[in-house]
């Protein structure tokens, strides 16, 4: 921001010789340094004295630089005064007073006439010291009052006072970047960072979209993009840091440390495990002068120091990433290959054996945990009790339950250490219980579950709705009804209201034991208490419903998710085929075909087996006509009904009983009398639904 002299010839005074270039002895203190400048500085001439104040500002001696400058005799030149205005703003901290006194005297004392490097200097010292008051009135004074009109550098620093201060002012630095003619890069990241501190990402992308317009003279940098991978970050818009890190390498800019980290943020959130291990492996191969953030060929200054390879933290990224992404054994092989890794690393790797039911490798980590005297917390010993519970469930759902109890009685054990009052394992807090009790639900031992309670309320902890909603799952694994019951009154005991999850485990768990009615009314009490019950919600009604051959409310239950009333909820291709096939194989293929139509106008192409069974089911109750309609349609879809054999069959079966039994109703007769039956209007249902959004 200020100006400063041509670089000096090798043949100094003698006292910038002594200042520079003489070693002083260790007895030679700061006060005698200072005493002798400001004792030789009438000797210098006028720009040599700029230099020196200029040069002390640079290296943070802000004392020493002022020192010669109220050491001048007489009136300091302007170059002079600039000069020592800016060692105060690049002081650390910012001397923002003095900078302004010096200002002031320099006007009302010296008389000095400011330039675009005076108020550089000033406004350099609002932006370090996030004063964007100060900012705005020295640049209107600039203009107005002094008729100096303000640089590419002015308006920059102006726009960072905006962005650095508390809270930024967004708006305004968009409305200096505007104002200001041919602003360069720095401007545009000032403003971007403005943005980006603010969590506004639309308003940096649109900025970004800007300079890279064709008509754009600017040119984004490395320091641009990795403005721009903050601001998303910052506001969780982690798709867009991959998708702006791949534009950014497209352009041959290369990603430091701090960009390589936001896209692992971003792998982790997202679980895109091969994106992390690559972007980690780039951070391996960056040298330190790779990662110095560049802007107008100066380096960045403010940044982070470089990172010397992947950190602890990079490495928890990954590790993380390969665990949600279901890459466990990479996860693994990180977590060998990271130095001296910590309990956050070794849970995140941990984690991924939860999420795969890997439960003989998460306890092995444990024990590594313990030979490398890495002390586990809760979170480590719920996720390998979590282990145990999708080992559990897998084994479960592959037929063998017998042997879904090795991995919970393991997941006990595990329970009974912590309970034990050994000084060097944690005690079990609510995380881990629930954690076990949702291994017992999926072993489906009900009673070990419920017994976990108990031991909670002894235990004088307080249980959560994540309790009651493993407590309900394990209820729902087992089709018990009676326990269901018991867990509500639990709740209720304890205070608490049931969520959507703990409704649609026993909702679940009513559809299990054959109790559609029951099914019905939990659904109708979710929604009298202005809950979300979510579209699995919905179809488990719908199969309880369709099991019960209670057509007519599996049919109002659809209404209620095509309502405009209740519109946060709409049908999915599983909520059509549950419909499609019970209302085909109840012989009721009229509605069938309604309900194909209304999955097509939702965007659904229906699979072949539906129109299988609509037919199959016109040709059961001899109406032909319509069963040829129906398959000729499908063609729309792109189907060939004589491809498909028992299409093909019961083409030729309509075709003789058409010809036999003649047409009977026409089409849009049979239309008009179901659409009526799939009314809206005129039942109690409809009218009880409106009155709750009422």
């Amino acid at each position: 921001s200020s100006s400063s002299s041509s670089s000096s010839s090798s043949s100094s005074s003698s006292l910038q010789h002594s200042t520079t270039t003489t070693r002083p002895s260790s007895s030679f203190s700061l006060l005698q340094m200072v005493s002798t400048t400001s004792s030789s500085s009438s000797q210098l001439s006028p720009s040599q004295i700029e230099k020196q104040i200029v040069q002390l500002g640079r290296r943070g001696k802000t004392d020493q630089a002022l020192e010669v400058y109220r050491s001048i005799v007489g009136t300091p030149t302007l170059r002079q005064w600039n000069s020592a205005m800016d060692a105060c703003a690049r002081a650390r901290p910012t001397r923002f007073d003095t900078c302004f006194e010096l200002f002031h005297q320099g006007i009302h004392l010296h008389h000095l006439h400011p330039n675009e490097y005076s108020f550089g200097a000033l406004l350099s010292a609002c932006s370090r010291a996030r004063r964007a008051d100060f900012a705005i009135q020295v640049l209107h004074d600039m203009k107005n009052k002094y008729k100096v009109e303000p640089n590419a550098v002015v308006y920059s620093s102006a726009i960072s006072a905006c962005a650095r201060s508390d809270p930024p002012h967004v708006q305004m630095a968009l409305q200096l970047l505007q104002e200001a003619e041919h602003i360069n890069v720095v401007g545009y990241n000032a403003a971007l960072s403005a943005c980006a501190r603010a969590g506004e990402w639309q308003s940096a992308i649109q900025l970004l979209e800007n300079m890279t317009s064709p008509n754009s003279l600017v040119v984004p940098d490395q320091v641009t993009y990795g403005t721009i991978l903050a601001a998303c970050e910052s506001s969780q818009q982690w798709q867009l840091v991959l998708t702006y890190a791949e534009e950014m390498q497209s352009r041959h800019l290369q990603l430091d440390g701090m960009s390589l980290t936001s896209c692992l943020k971003a792998c982790q959130q997202l679980g895109f495990a091969q994106k992390a291990l690559e972007y980690l492996e780039q951070m391996k191969h960056l040298s330190p002068e790779q990662q110095e953030r560049m802007t107008q060929g100066r380096h960045y200054k403010g940044a982070r120091p470089v990172l010397q390879g992947p950190d602890s933290v990079a490495y928890r990224l990954a590790i993380s990433a390969c665990a949600r992404g279901g890459a466990w054994q990479d996860g693994i092989l990180l977590l060998r290959e990271m130095p001296c890794p910590d309990v956050v690393a070794y849970t995140a790797a941990i984690t991924g054996c939860e999420y795969a039911g890997e439960w003989k490798r998460a306890f092995e980590l444990l024990e590594q945990m313990r030979t490398s005297s890495v002390q586990p917390n809760q979170v480590t010993m719920a996720a390998v009790i979590g282990a145990c519970a999708v080992a559990s469930m897998n084994l479960v759902k592959s037929g063998q339950e017998d042997a879904a109890n090795v991995p919970k009685q393991k997941a006990l054990q595990l329970l009974d250490v912590m309970k034990k009052d050994a000084s060097d394992v944690v005690d079990p807090n609510i995380v881990v219980y629930n954690a076990a009790i949702r291994a017992c639900g999926e072993a489906l031992d009900l009673s070990s579950a419920l017994n976990l309670l108990q031991e909670i309320k002894q235990a004088q902890l307080e249980p959560t709705v994540v309790t009651f909603g493993s407590l309900m799952t394990a209820c729902e694994r087992v089709g018990n009804l009676d326990a269901a019951s018991q867990v509500f009154k639990q709740m209720r005991n304890a205070g608490m209201e049931a969520n959507e999850i703990v409704y649609g485990a026993a909702i679940s768990t009513c559809r299990k034991a054959g109790d559609a009615e029951r099914t019905l009314l939990l659904l109708r009490k979710m929604i009298r208490q202005e809950l979300s019950p979510n579209v699995a919600t919905f179809n488990t009604v719908l199969v309880a419903q369709m099991e019960g051959r209670h057509l007519d409310k599996a049919l109002l239950v659809y209404k209620w998710m095509k309502s405009k009333d209740y519109n946060n909820i709409r049908p999915n291709r599983q909520t059509y085929n549950i419909l499609i096939r019970g209302l085909a194989a109840n012989k009721e293929p009229n509605k069938a075909e309604i309900l194909i139509r209304n999955m097509q106008a939702d965007g659904f192409i229906p699979d072949v087996d539906l129109f299988t069974a609509t037919v199959t089911s016109y040709e059961k109750t001899r109406q032909p006509l319509r069963a040829l309609g129906l398959m000729e349609s499908m063609q729309k879809d792109g189907y060939d009904f004589y491809d498909i054999q028992v299409l093909d069959r019961a083409f030729k079966k309509a075709v003789t009983l058409v010809n036999v039994v003649g047409r009977g109703l026409s089409t849009r007769e049979q239309e008009e009398t179901v659409g009526d039956n799939l009314s809206f209007e005129g039942d109690d249902e409809t009218v009880f639904m409106r009155k709750r959004v009422a």
